[in-house]
């Protein structure tokens, strides 16, 4: 299980029940995402998560080994959205919950990135992006496979890969690229063969057009946190 990777290993009060926990809901993913705008619909597919420690994956890069991705993510406390995915015994609010007790794991979850560091891209190639939101995080010190040091304040997460012909968006660096390869890369725009290859670096996204971002995931978490999102930059690919 990927969690063994980790240098650092679950404090004594990791019971056998967080384990159970991890083994249970290591391999699932969460891969339902918004392919319209339709805020009352998706608010339910999201369970707010008040005052916990998770991390927060958009905006960066994910590497992948044997056909899951890797991402390095920012180590957060405070708000943020679970997407909503029971299973016996619990949900992503619940597996959080034991997981942060235990002193070195987390889950992926959802909260607004900063506009001044990020972008959104609107993919409508087919391609890739790494879906992580719902995905197991664990502290990692030293130098990662493919994705270089990982900082005090930074987790590895493991998502899956999510390849589609249909429109997505990804969130990307700040400075929008100038050409339409560049802007592509960002994309994961390519084949299933090239996109899904060991070794290959994804952005973090989820399915539906970037105005999806802009209108409903950013609206869901200010209607439960009382918050007023700025909307993110939105990059557009170059016409060459």
């Amino acid at each position: 299980m990927f969690l063994t990777h980790s240098r650092r290993k679950v404090g004594a009060t990791a019971s056998a029940a967080v384990l159970a926990v991890v083994a249970l809901v290591a391999g699932l993913a969460w891969t339902t995402s918004a392919s319209a705008v339709d805020g009352d619909a998706l608010a339910s597919k999201f369970q707010p998560m008040p005052d916990q420690t998770y991390a927060l994956c958009a905006g960066a890069k994910s590497f992948n080994f044997d056909g899951v991705t890797y991402a390095k993510c920012r180590l957060k406390d405070g708000n943020s959205l679970a997407m909503s995915h029971p299973f016996p015994g619990g949900d992503a609010v619940t597996v959080n919950k034991l997981l942060t007790a235990a002193g070195s794991s987390m889950v992926s979850t959802y909260s607004p990135p900063s506009p001044e560091r990020y972008a959104v891209y609107q993919c409508s190639r087919d391609g890739a992006y790494a879906q992580c939101n719902g995905g197991l995080c664990y502290r990692y010190d030293g130098e990662f496979p493919g994705l270089g040091e990982v900082g005090e304040n930074q987790v590895i997460c493991s998502c899956p890969i999510v390849y589609t012909k249909k429109t997505y968006h990804v969130n990307g660096p700040a400075q929008c690229p100038t050409t339409r390869a560049a802007y592509d890369e960002i994309c994961g725009s390519g084949s299933r063969a090239e996109m899904t290859a060991a070794g290959t670096i994804l952005h973090i996204g989820s399915g539906g057009p970037a105005a999806t971002q802009h209108q409903v995931d950013n609206r869901i978490y200010d209607d439960l946190f009382g918050t007023n999102t700025p909307a993110p930059p939105t990059c557009q690919r170059p016409a060459r």
